[in-house]
């Protein structure tokens, strides 16, 4: 799924930056600032606010460059500032990349990006590309132009628009050396006099680094509570300070290269986050210590499984403490983090274990039900078009093949504790101890509480979803042995309440894996095939439908047969514009025609869900996710439509996503309490296991997994891993995926006791209206977790407490056993008056 949104604040782009290549060519400017009429080739949108002129400062080609100067937003203004130009070469097709060099002065990083399109294409529906701006400093930004729209015709390119939005502060950009390369060319590199105007910037900089530097070692003396404690801080932070010494003197150097100044930003960049690091392993220490534990070779803490720890160079938040707690549902999983690293040297063949927890009743629940697993992490080596707070190692697949591990000094390891209740486990409270071991160290053991509830998730995905898995790219362990591996894939997916499925199959679906599935009660939906070649422009529109209809229509009549066609839906017309939206009800007509009981679904670009246009017979839109209007969707479900929604490589923060970058947290509240809150009726993601190049993870906690998935994204369309022979290796990602649906679940199961409740109407006694009461005021997903779906609390105990509060009120409704999803969930989700939408 490639998005393009125009609105800054969901997401500018889905094209990402590309590093130069290749030898050495005779790139040539796009546009020249050297002469002094050269600005009044550009267009500003607000002239009488902004100000658009040639400048000698921060020129990175020749000896001016193009200032742009807006001041702060206010209320009024124009929220949207812009200028933009006609290239003079209006024939990119021999060009592979688009160079700009921007310098930004000011102590504000602000949104920027660019929109190119053709004389027919809005600009708003051509190429976008987010451009993240450094704070007082310089970016060189390589935009591949392999990423147009089909639409935009590559040979006629007649506008360049750059943008900000609703600027903090006066903002005054430079902008330089707009090129374009083909292929093999480089862009040239900017002159001296730049690198000394931009070494100025960076020697502003250090100020703030002094003073960072001087808070650390106040900290780091306040939490040193022995002598050798004091002395390990001095000795720590005199090291910072002696290092952003030494850069003041190479910044200052009239020798300094680019290639050397770019090295020393990145590290300037980085020494906050370590120096807050130094503090957080300070603050582990102490703790750890005051626990009893100073002996001990090994720090220990916890962390929940909604926050991504990492391992080197960044600031991290543990609990050291004495005992762990837990709750959850009969028929699921729930998980938490054991943090261990070294007070010194290097441990050893360190692992945690859990052993069987029992009731006081004695009831047990086995220790196979409980999982202690190595936390791997992933390496990523570029900015990706999203902000990040970090390049480097991130925390992401889960290894279960890992034995022991080894921590090396300075690192922080983390393993994955996941406790699954069955179906038929006792409710309760159950004790037991988990141990931390290393060689050579004594055992640390820890009391551990696990309280079962008295309810049952259900087996299927309690939300219907279109999520691809692309089998083909799942064959790392060899084609010869998919037809085995292909059902450890499903029931690895149907774990995570994940369909064997996939958007844009042009094949039959495989019926044994989802007759099989459907016998398991784990099957919600699948698709029946793609429709996005068919009736996409006039020309061969009816041979192209008729095409699509005789090759779906095995398919449905295996479906059929088998009895499926409830869990049966169509995708096609993906994102596609409103020019397209005739074409789109035509084919729409004839498939109903063909296939009368099939749900049809589009990702097109209809934010009235069919209301104000031409398609009527679309049964569910599916908007991204800051698209999805409450009011729309109930108007559109008044009239029998469905509406769901999707993300991919967009929204980005502050929307919900699931990047490897991004808070695990936002992965579960997304599937969860905004799914409570805002009631789509299904969930779409265009793909699992974009692995590129990858090959199986077999070693490990660092791993040569690339994280890059699509473009230079990292984890988009990439939600899970493989391992040894090509087995299913679950990601953080994905554990809160399932998660979420998991406390979605519980808001489904309390509403259907709510509705059951109220069925009653006054034979309900007062203490059961009390509960009513309570159950209702529970049921609304509290602004403190989430007021809207660009605000909301990454705070895992805000979602404890919300969850809780639902698992506690179930429990008291004496009604255990409901099911509001019963054997004939399908594709169209709950049943007319079943606990959904309310």
């Amino acid at each position: 799924m490639r998005h393009l949104q125009s609105a800054l604040s969901v997401t500018l782009a889905c094209f990402a930056l590309a590093p130069l290549a290749g030898p050495a060519g005779a790139a040539e400017p796009l546009f020249n600032f050297e002469e002094e009429n050269a600005a009044a080739a550009w267009r500003i949108r607000s002239a009488d606010q902004d100000k658009l002129e040639r400048s000698p400062r921060y020129a990175t080609n020749g000896r001016f460059s193009l200032q742009f100067t807006t001041p702060q937003w206010k209320e009024g203004m124009e929220q949207w500032p812009a200028f933009e130009a006609k290239p003079p070469v209006s024939d990119w097709r021999p060009y592979d990349r688009l160079v700009i060099d921007v310098v930004n002065p000011g102590a504000r990083s602000y949104p920027f990006a660019l929109m190119i399109s053709d004389d027919k294409v809005p600009f708003r529906q051509g190429l976008s590309q987010a451009l993240a701006l450094p704070a007082r400093g310089y970016q060189r930004f390589v935009v591949p132009l392999n990423a147009f729209p089909e639409a935009v015709n590559r040979a006629n390119i007649s506008i360049i628009h750059f943008y900000t939005e609703r600027p903090a502060s006066n903002m005054t950009l430079y902008l330089g050396n707009l090129t374009l390369l083909r292929p093999g060319e480089e862009a040239p590199e900017p002159p001296s006099t730049f690198v000394r105007q931009v070494a100025a910037l960076e020697l502003g900089n250090l100020g703030t680094l002094e003073r960072t530097a001087t808070r650390c070692r106040a900290t780091l003396l306040r939490l040193a509570e022995t002598p050798a404690a004091k002395t390990q801080a001095e000795e720590e932070i005199a090291r910072v300070e002696a290092r952003i010494a030494a850069m003041r003197t190479e910044l200052d150097s009239p020798t300094l290269t680019l290639a050397r100044l770019e090295a020393l930003r990145g590290e300037a960049a980085r020494l906050p986050q370590q120096a807050d690091r130094l503090v957080s392993v300070a603050r582990f220490r102490r703790d750890c210590d005051r626990l009893g534990w100073a002996s001990s070779p090994m720090l220990v803490g916890f962390a929940t499984s909604m926050e991504k720890i990492l391992p080197r160079d960044m600031p991290f938040t543990v609990s050291a403490r004495k005992s762990v707690e837990l709750s959850l549902a009969r028929n699921e999983k729930e998980s938490f983090q054991v943090a261990v690293m070294p007070r010194a040297d290097a441990l050893r063949n360190v692992s945690v274990s859990v052993s069987e927890l029992k009731t006081s009743a004695g009831n047990v629940l086995p220790a196979e039900q409980i999982q202690c697993e190595v936390v791997g992490y992933v390496e990523t080596k570029r900015r990706p078009p999203y902000a990040v707070s970090y390049v480097g190692w991130w925390p992401d697949p889960i290894l279960d093949f890992l034995g022991p591990v080894s921590i090396a000094e300075g690192d922080l390891q983390t393993f994955w504790v996941r406790v699954r209740a069955p179906k038929g486990q006792a409710p309760g409270l159950y004790r037991g101890t988990l141990r931390v071991s290393a060689e050579g160290a004594e055992p640390l053991s820890f009391p551990i509480s696990v309280r079962v509830r008295s309810f049952t998730l259900p087996d299927c995905t309690p939300l219907p979803t279109a999520i691809t898995f692309d089998e083909r790219r799942a064959q790392m362990g060899g084609a010869e042995n998919w037809p085995q591996m292909k059902h450890r894939w499903a029931d690895f997916l149907a774990d995570y309440y994940i369909d064997y499925d996939s958007l844009y199959r042009q094949g039959p679906p495989d019926f044994e894996i989802l007759k099989r599935l459907h016998d398991q009660g784990r099957l919600v939906a699948f698709n029946l095939g793609n429709v996005f070649n068919a009736g996409t422009s006039e020309e061969g529109f009816e041979e192209a439908i008729a095409q699509t209809v005789e090759r779906l229509r095995p398919a449905y009549e295996q479906a059929k047969a088998l009895g499926l066609l409830d869990h049966a839906y169509i995708y096609g017309f993906d994102e596609r514009p409103k020019e397209q939206f005739g074409l789109l009800e035509r084919s729409a007509q004839a498939l109903r025609q063909a296939f009368p009981e099939v749900l049809l679904m589009t990702t097109s670009y209809d934010h009235s869900f069919g209301l104000d246009s031409v398609v009527k017979t679309i049964d569910a839109w599916c908007p991204l996710t800051p698209s999805f209007d409450l009011e729309r969707a109930a108007q559109a479900r008044a009239t029998g439509r469905k509406v769901w929604w999707y993300i991919c490589c967009g929204p980005h923060n502050p929307h919900a996503n699931w990047f490897v970058e991004y808070a695990a947290i936002e992965a579960r509240l997304l599937m969860g309490a905004m799914t409570a809150k805002y009631r789509p009726d299904g969930f779409l993601y265009y793909a699992t296991a974009i692995w590129n190049d990858n090959k199986p993870i077999e070693t490990g906690p660092f791993t040569e997994w690339n994280p890059v998935s699509w473009t230079t994204y990292h984890g988009d369309g990439s939600l899970l891993c493989a391992g040894p022979g090509g087995k299913p290796v679950p990601t953080i990602r994905l554990e809160n995926y399932r998660d979420g649906m998991e406390d979605y679940a519980y808001a489904c199961i309390l509403e259907e006791i709510v509705r059951r409740y109220e069925a009653k109407g006054n034979a309900l006694s007062a203490q059961q209206r009390q509960w009513l009461a309570q159950a209702r005021e529970a049921l609304v997903v509290p602004d403190s977790l989430v007021k809207t779906m660009a605000s909301y609390s990454r705070d895992p105990q805000r979602l404890y407490a919300y969850r809780e509060r639902l698992a506690a009120l179930i429990d008291r409704s004496g009604m255990p056993d409901v099911d509001p999803w019963g054997k004939d969930f399908g594709v169209r989700g709950f049943a007319t008056g079943a606990a959904t939408n309310r």
